[in-house]
């Protein structure tokens, strides 16, 4: 009786696989103890994976012994006792499966069980004279299967061998002369019995079958809503985190007033993401030989996406800030290499080896002059000139801002832009989107091709053109990372 209390040491989730029978277990009674045979002292997988098919074993061979020991008299009385040591037989090989359960040889007293009912029944089909209809306690059998086993093909197995048996029982049984002697009379009084047990017993399996889907859809109805509720929660704590996100995120008012001839397209995977864009102005800038405004803009690709990008984008984001207005670093590869620096120096002080960081292009541009300073980790930055048709690309690095086993210092690069030049600095996101009538990677030759067939366009309706081709090239596939693209006219 301590199954589930001491031997499982269950919780209150765990009870929940167990409903209704948690309750019962409290009633200290023989039919649960015979219910429950071989399931006590085991640990809770092994109970889980055992425990209904052996509680309907255990609880049908209690429910035919019960019903042969309260037929044993009315055999006496109203036949005689040739078929007592029969019945007794049947006993006696239909108790052997509660001793495999106890001795938890659960696989083999599946099996045992089953052919047990066949053989006992077996006898009981030639030793009474035909019309007493006993070879319908077959029947019942033929239900068994699919409750008692799991693997499909078996139960397909014995369920045929059930049919056999059945229309071979009907054949052959008159080739056989019965042992019993008895009148019509009785042998109609004994079809009833033997058709009553049979519906019985019909009933018993489908009741237990039907209980056992109850169970699991009040089961799942609870769980569902478990679900639905931790869900809920869930997401109304990543909208929460989303607000804080955008809130770090540079407004688009400052982008249009310091960048007018610009866009962002931004697109996270899930409600947070792991790409993030940023801006920062120097009104008063260090190390520039010209004086005027300087715009400092990237657009960054954090390890990973949804909550854990998101987290890596806070750290990121804050390294980027605190190398321009703590340190006054204003060259873009200088800034990379302090942001790494900081990067490594918060994961360092966790007691696990993180390794996560960001890619990146960094911009400085200096809007009076028109002249460009990038520097990039493992992210380069594209150029479209005025009537050219084709695209500039200045490489990145290849090492992230991060941890990394070959650090080097980052590349500075210096770039005349005219009037009328285009740049674009992005994620990896919209080149590794799977999609297209064949499923694959976008990649990065056709999404040069797509932005100078729309160069010439304003910029509002590059990103909406931009914004569109990713839609219909996705189609129906799931988006796999976050999307980041700007684009910045001269």
């Amino acid at each position: 009786m301590c199954f589930f209390k001491h031997s499982l040491n269950l919780n209150i989730n765990n009870k929940e696989y167990f409903s209704p029978y948690i309750s019962y277990i409290s009633i200290k009674n023989i039919w649960y103890k015979i219910s429950f045979i071989g399931l006590t002292d085991l640990k809770t997988s092994e109970a889980l994976e055992h425990f209904r098919e052996i509680i309907l074993i255990n609880r049908l061979v209690s429910i035919t012994i019960m019903a042969m020991v309260i037929y044993l008299p009315v055999e006496i009385i109203f036949n005689s006792v040739a078929l007592v040591p029969f019945i007794l037989i049947e006993l006696g090989v239909l108790a052997l499966t509660l001793f495999f359960n106890h001795k938890k040889w659960f696989g083999f007293s599946r099996i045992y069980f089953f052919i047990a009912c066949i053989v006992s029944i077996l006898p009981m089909m030639y030793v009474v004279p035909e019309g007493a209809g006993n070879e319908f306690l077959l029947l019942p059998l033929a239900l068994l299967p699919g409750l008692i086993f799991k693997n499909r093909w078996l139960d397909i197995s014995f369920f045929i061998l059930v049919v056999i048996i059945f229309y071979v029982v009907l054949a052959t049984r008159g080739l056989v002369d019965p042992i019993v002697d008895v009148t019509q009379e009785q042998i109609d009084f004994f079809r009833n019995i033997y058709l009553g047990v049979v519906f019985l017993l019909s009933f018993t399996i489908i009741f237990y079958f039907r209980t056992l889907v109850n169970d699991f859809e009040k089961i799942n109805k609870k769980k569902n809503e478990l679900l639905r509720i931790s869900n809920e929660e869930i997401k109304a704590s990543i909208s929460y985190a989303k607000r804080i996100q955008q809130a770090i995120l540079p407004s688009m008012n400052l982008i249009t007033a310091n960048l007018p001839q610009s866009f962002v397209y931004y697109k996270p995977k899930d409600i947070i993401a792991g790409d993030f864009y940023w801006m920062h102005l120097l009104p008063q800038p260090n190390g520039w030989e010209v004086d005027g405004n300087v715009v400092l803009f990237a657009a960054a690709d954090c390890t990973g996406h949804g909550v854990p990008g998101a987290m890596v984008s806070v750290v990121c984001n804050n390294a980027l800030n605190q190398s321009v207005k703590e340190f006054g670093i204003t060259q873009p590869n200088l800034i990379l290499e302090k942001a790494r620096d900081l990067v490594i120096e918060t994961f360092a002080e966790s007691t696990e080896s993180v390794q996560d960081g960001m890619d990146i292009s960094l911009c400085a541009l200096n809007t009076k002059t028109n002249e460009l300073q990038y520097a990039g980790a493992n992210n380069p930055i594209w150029i479209i000139r005025k009537d050219k048709k084709e695209v500039e690309e200045i490489k990145a690095n290849k090492q992230p801002i991060g941890k990394d086993d070959f650090m080097k210092p980052f590349t500075n690069h210096t770039i005349q832009l005219n009037k009328g030049d285009t740049i674009y600095i992005f994620s990896d996101g919209y080149a590794d989107q799977f999609g297209g009538p064949k499923g694959k990677k976008f990649k990065s030759k056709p999404f040069k091709e797509l932005l100078l067939s729309i160069s010439n366009n304003s910029l509002d309706k590059q990103k909406e053109l931009i914004e569109k081709h990713f839609i219909e090239w996705k189609g129906n596939l799931e988006q796999i990372d976050d999307v980041c693209v700007i684009g910045v006219k001269i």
